[in-house]
């Protein structure tokens, strides 16, 4: 029974190792780039395909603000029109006309008119038109036409700059959220791209703490073989120190694959075509370094309240529904609108006849009046009223639910930067404890007062030490990149200027 079990530990551990050399031959092959943090994040910038996608919405919504503005663009329309008639004549007038049946008349009428809004709500409409008519009675050219300019002031509904810009003011918070949404987006990808960075960071240390383990597990096995052929060691400390080695060349092999893994999440982040990196490996440059870093919970919580986009674009969508709740207000009002026109009329046997006795201003065309429409129900402006009105309120509910929470998230935050850094000191001294306590199991088993399980057992403890001692730099340096986040002072502390020119 112990003979097959040992069969069977060696052809694993054989199986292992072959495993373990095809992929360090498989790792030779791949040339290495070293990259530092802040190359990773310049790359992000410029090929993430989130921060491509998001960074097309300002430019979008800038030319909302456009479309809005173009309510007061004027329009210039023009019209030309020619009539030939006959009509038949009753007896009485067919006798005065010396017993003509039909008269014949021709007219030649344009028009040319501009119209427009002004934002105070008033609409003007500038008119000229003319027509040249002859026919039966006339066989001479008749010009006519006149030139006028016609005000329309809204008394109440749609009255006033506000009202009349409302849709303008909300394009343009639309196109400062837009902007927010892209700058969240860039923090949430520069976090990102840090976290993955120093995963990766981990993932190589971790490998090398579980290669060296596997390394002293190997020294054991040789120094037990040969202590087994001169008859000091039992064949099962061989055998102990044989599995030993087996279950680290696999945790040795899964760090590696860890490292891909790592490697392939930063690469998606930092390139748009992760087939650049093809057969090459990255090396980071930057560990993570521990420095103390003061905080205060209140400071934060104050900064994250002035920086934070996600809270900037809370507060903008309150002050844009704002705007919508005025504007619906003031459609609830009927319309009384003030009209007045004031023009020349002019007639000539020519048409600069015509241009002179319109030029003359002696036959003024004059008009005012006021219209009033008032909905019998209106049941459609109110509702818009109510339900903008109760949005508004959702969203001031919604900017206080976030403001808690930011809270809650800072001083989460600052405490995991405080316990993640104890957490660092504490791992360097159990990793010195467990190296001390290698060192003694191996002084003991060189005197014969310990066993060869101990000594692997106090291997493994040291590996995981050091594996957690990585694990808690990359920890701290992780939570000051959260705290920088819910701080929403991410691209300062990247030294990160955008162009926010959309």
């Amino acid at each position: 029974m112990n003979a097959a079990r040992y069969s069977l530990i060696v052809i694993t551990t054989v199986c292992i190792l072959c495993a373990s050399c095809i992929a360090r031959a498989d790792e030779a092959t791949n040339a290495t780039v070293s990259i530092t943090i802040r190359e990773c994040v310049e790359r992000a910038l410029q090929n993430n395909f989130d921060i491509r996608i998001q960074r097309i919405n300002p430019t979008i919504n800038t030319w909302g603000v456009v479309s809005a503005q173009s309510t007061y663009d004027p329009t210039l329309s023009g019209s030309v029109s020619y009539q030939d008639s006959t009509s038949p004549t009753d007896p009485q007038t067919q006798a005065s006309l010396g017993g003509l049946s039909s008269l014949q008349q021709q007219r030649f009428s344009s028009q040319l008119e501009l119209r427009g809004k002004l934002p105070s709500g008033t609409t003007y409409d500038l008119l000229a038109s003319d027509a040249r008519s002859s026919g039966t009675l006339s066989s001479n050219f008749v010009y006519t036409g006149t030139t006028a300019l016609s005000l329309t002031q809204p008394l109440l509904k749609n009255f006033g700059l506000g009202v009349n810009a409302a849709a303008i003011r909300i394009a343009r918070k639309n196109h400062d959220i837009a902007v927010q949404n892209f700058l969240l987006q860039v923090i949430n990808s520069v976090i990102a791209v840090n976290n993955a960075y120093y995963e990766l960071v981990f993932a190589i240390e971790d490998y090398k703490a579980k290669l060296e383990d596997l390394n002293l597990a190997k020294q054991l096995l040789d120094e037990n073989r040969r202590k087994l052929q001169i008859g000091t060691m039992s064949p099962l400390d061989v055998v102990q120190a044989e599995s030993g080695v087996a279950s680290r060349e696999q945790a040795v092999i899964l760090a590696e694959r860890t490292i891909k893994d790592n490697e392939n999440a930063l690469k998606i982040l930092i390139s748009q075509n992760v087939g650049e990196f093809q057969g090459e490996s990255i090396v980071p440059v930057d560990y993570p370094v521990v420095e103390m870093v003061e905080t205060d919970v209140a400071r934060s919580i104050r900064t994250a309240l002035e920086m934070r986009p996600d809270y900037i674009r809370a507060k903008l969508t309150v002050e844009s529904q704002n705007i919508q709740v005025k504007f619906n207000r003031n459609q609830l009002w009927p319309e009384i609108d003030l009209n007045a026109s004031y023009g020349w009329a002019g007639r000539g046997g020519t048409f600069e006849d015509w241009a002179d006795n319109v030029g003359t201003r002696e036959n003024p065309v004059w008009a005012g009046g006021v219209t009033v429409t008032f909905p019998l129900g209106n049941r459609q402006a109110r509702a818009n009223y109510q339900a903008a009105r109760l949005q508004v309120e959702q969203f001031l509910l919604q900017l206080k639910q976030l403001e808690q929470q930011i809270v809650v998230d800072v001083d989460n935050a600052v405490g995991r930067v405080q316990t993640n850094l104890k957490s660092v000191e504490a791992a360097a001294a159990a990793r010195r404890l467990a190296d001390e306590s290698l060192k003694a199991e191996k002084t003991k088993l060189r005197a014969g007062t310990s066993t060869t399980f101990l000594v692997l057992q106090a291997q493994s403890q040291l590996a995981t030490a050091r594996s957690a001692e990585i694990r808690a730099r990359a920890d701290y340096a992780e939570s000051l990149v959260t705290l920088a986040q819910r701080e929403g002072t991410t691209l300062q502390k990247n030294n990160i200027a955008l162009d926010e020119r959309f």
